[in-house]
């Protein structure tokens, strides 16, 4: 049975018909919580595609897991902030992980580079 999404509803937090924000899908995805379908069928969506855009940020694309339907998410590249945090634990020898995510995600070498393989933002050599 398929659901119809009603033109002119507002973007919520999910549930069927509800499309969701963006920013909270975003959100979502960082704090390890369950992101609902792109497109408001009612089911969760999850992480299909993660790549890293020219300009170091993230993009990442869900896929709903009861109607296949998907979407692009694109984050922005890391913060001066986010760049120490990761300088300053490489130099103390401690594990690299993604300052965004609330899971440990640890960095991956690409090239020269860090780069989380959940978000695909890149932090620096």
């Amino acid at each position: 049975m398929a659901t119809r999404i009603e033109p002119g509803r507002e973007a919520g937090v999910g549930g069927a018909g509800t499309r969701i924000d963006p920013e909270e899908a975003i959100r979502r995805y960082y704090a390890g919580e369950p992101v609902p379908c792109p497109v408001g069928c009612g089911g969760v969506a999850e992480a299909v595609r993660v790549s890293t855009t020219p300009a170091g940020g993230g993009e990442f694309w869900l896929e709903c897991a009861a109607c296949a339907q998907r979407e692009r998410y694109e984050v922005p590249p890391a913060t001066d902030l986010e760049r120490r945090r990761v300088a300053q634990a490489q130099a103390e020898g401690r594990e690299v992980v993604c300052p965004r995510h609330a899971a440990v995600v640890g960095l991956r070498k690409r090239g020269r580079q860090l780069a989380c393989p959940a978000c695909g933002v890149v932090y620096g050599e």
